[in-house]
């Protein structure tokens, strides 16, 4: 299908009325921010809704344009923070995900880690045992076969930054699931990695 100029005009202002969505609104999930977007704009067409990679662009141009200080010295709280809990799990091989990860993060974001083990049970123990209070839910993953996978998820806090665990098997470091961002495999850092990050700001 052949675009206009004109549905790119759309699409380009579909993207940047959703980036300010999720900056301004607390909002991590493209397609929210997206359908919200076109409902303001009184737009129904699916052919004018921009794809998550067209948000994430525009939602770094506004970050750097309306939020630039801000957002900078937020995105390197969250990635100390990260750092820190990180080595409190490095038993795990923890693996950080998300807009922390890369470079959208802002002041509602929360810190995604993607942890590893065969054992069930050996998270919770740790965090017990250090008096770290959580809750557990179930998030869903699709892999490259097209499976969907239910995986627990554990949700801490630390001071003001909510923190989501997410537990695979061991095998799973190898396999990782598909980003809801752009359908590939999900980028992952480890502890080096991410403090490579913090040390080229």
């Amino acid at each position: 299908m052949r675009h206009t100029k004109n549905d790119q005009r759309i699409r380009q202002q579909l993207a940047v009325d959703a980036a300010r969505i999720m900056s301004q609104e607390g909002i991590s999930d493209f397609h929210i921010a997206k359908l919200k977007a076109a409902e303001r704009a009184g737009i129904q067409q699916p052919q004018y809704m921009p794809s998550n990679i067209e948000v994430e662009l525009a939602l770094k141009q506004y970050q750097a344009i309306f939020r630039s200080v801000e957002q900078a010295t937020r995105l390197n709280t969250l990635r100390t923070t990260a750092i820190t809990i990180m080595r409190l799990l490095k038993n795990f091989s923890p693996r950080l995900v998300g807009p922390v990860l890369r470079g959208t993060a802002d002041t509602h974001s929360v810190i995604s880690i993607h942890l590893f083990s065969d054992n069930g049970q050996a998270l919770d123990w740790l965090l017990l045992e250090h008096h770290i209070p959580f809750t557990i839910s179930e998030c869903e993953y699709r892999f490259n076969n097209n499976e969907l996978r239910r995986q627990p998820r554990y949700l801490v806090k630390d001071d003001d930054i909510d923190v989501e665990l997410t537990l695979f098997p061991e095998v799973g470091i190898r396999q990782a699931p598909k980003s809801p961002l752009d359908n590939r495999p999900i980028q992952r850092a480890s502890i080096a990695e991410v403090e490579k990050l913090l040390r080229q700001v």
